[in-house]
């Protein structure tokens, strides 16, 4: 009688919690289920519990891989330019997530975060912002988005008490919420930054 293989047991041998943010990545946050990810990874969703705390845990790691892979191309673009990119890249994010405001105060930051920043701010230099115009700016714009996406929120908040009030109310500010007019401030400001530095300043 041909002997038969044993079964393997327990989690499969090349599932890593790369390959399962990977797979939540084809799935899409617009509809990631734990099952549909442990579906395309041909396993169960109690493997998956194994390496993620569940799916707020997995949409926040999917989040942190879509900021690194959503990075800015480097196609000769202004620093302006890259500003304006990362914060629409950002303001984005924290709309389709909003929970990662959440998260932002509750745990220091994730190596994802960190490589993300460095490249920006490397971009930022190379456009010819000094190192601490730069680190300056990213900040600002950060505050800046950060702060809309929560005005958004409540805008909507707002809107939808709004909608279900019998009396009449003014129309919401159309600034609540937009972080463009704020960016573009903060940009003309560091042109004169520069401006006033002259160019040998900005060269070193």
């Amino acid at each position: 009688m041909p002997r038969q293989s044993k079964r393997t047991v327990g989690r499969p041998r090349r599932l890593t919690l790369e390959a399962i943010v990977d797979a939540a990545c084809e799935v899409g946050i617009a509809k990631l289920e734990m099952s549909l990810v442990a579906e395309k990874l041909n396993t169960g969703v109690a493997t998956l519990y194994g390496y993620v705390r569940g799916r707020e845990h997995l949409l926040e790691l999917v989040a942190q891989r879509l900021v690194g892979q959503a990075l800015i191309k480097d196609e000769g673009q202004s620093w302006q330019e890259i500003l304006r990119e990362h914060a629409t890249i950002t303001y984005r994010l924290f709309q389709s997530l909003p929970q990662l405001i959440t998260n932002l105060m509750a745990k220091e930051p994730e190596q994802h975060s960190f490589d993300y920043s460095a490249r920006v701010l490397m971009m930022l230099e190379n456009r010819g912002l000094p190192a601490n115009l730069a680190v300056d700016a990213y900040i600002e714009v950060n505050q800046v988005v950060i702060g809309a996406a929560i005005s958004m929120m409540r805008r909507e908040g707002l809107a939808q008490l709004i909608a279900e009030d019998e009396n009449e109310w003014d129309p919401l500010p159309a600034i609540l919420g937009d972080y463009r007019i704020t960016l573009e401030r903060i940009i003309s400001g560091y042109e004169a930054d520069l401006q006033s530095l002259g160019p040998k300043a900005r060269r070193a």
